[in-house]
């Protein structure tokens, strides 16, 4: 049972509260796919701006005016793939490609961290939704090991594994006795609902005085 409080300082929350892991306040799962969904979008516009702007024009094995005409090419594939052939990327498309999959996964990984063990578990579209990742261990913060392992597993599965790791996750948040996402079972991590999470704190606090 991880012993919590609601960020407030010692001073103001002399004793602590213990509540039992299966009472925590669960998000709904459209609530928690939509704060994603707008990290997820956040990410996105972030790194493409740090790619375009910093990382390729620094790399010399990269191109992008040959990936922009590889893609063009591979656009024009799709739209009518029996009247011409797959367009095959150059090693200097590839290495661009890699380049671009590389560092989309190191900003995703740095994002999730940081928002996990340094700002309370909250991202910017958990903040907006009043969520909060919390640890199970007991601990007051997410270690740095289980933000990186939450932060980690997520990408994998956004990037390379997918959608084989997704449907791990679902099939452990139906059928596993955790009922949690895989990241979450991996990392003893918990995804709350702050708002009715405070609410329970208040009211725990009025029956102990």
């Amino acid at each position: 049972m991880p012993d919590l409080n609601s960020g407030e300082t010692p001073s103001q929350t002399p004793n602590t509260i213990t509540i039992s892991e299966d009472k925590l306040p669960e998000p709904s799962f459209l609530i928690r796919a939509t704060a994603f969904t707008l990290d997820y979008i956040f990410l996105l516009l972030l790194g493409t701006l740090i790619i375009v702007q910093i990382i390729i024009p620094t790399s010399y094995s990269t191109s992008t005016d040959e990936l922009l005409i590889w893609i063009n090419n591979y656009s024009l594939w799709i739209e009518n793939p029996v009247a011409s052939v797959m367009p095959k990327p150059s090693e200097v498309v590839t290495a661009t490609l890699l380049l671009i999959t590389e560092s989309f996964s190191m900003i995703f990984i740095l994002y999730f961290l940081i928002c996990t063990r340094f700002f309370k578990g909250r991202s910017i579209g958990k903040k907006i939704f009043n969520l909060r990742t919390i640890s199970l261990t007991g601990e007051a913060k997410v270690s740095i090991f289980h933000s990186f392992l939450r932060a980690f597993s997520k990408t994998l599965m956004l990037f390379y594994f997918f959608p084989c790791l997704l449907i791990i996750g679902f099939l452990t948040k139906h059928f596993h006795k955790s009922k949690k996402w895989g990241h979450d079972l991996l990392s003893q991590t918990k995804v709350i609902d702050e708002y009715q999470f405070n609410q329970m704190l208040s009211s725990q606090r009025d029956i102990a005085l």
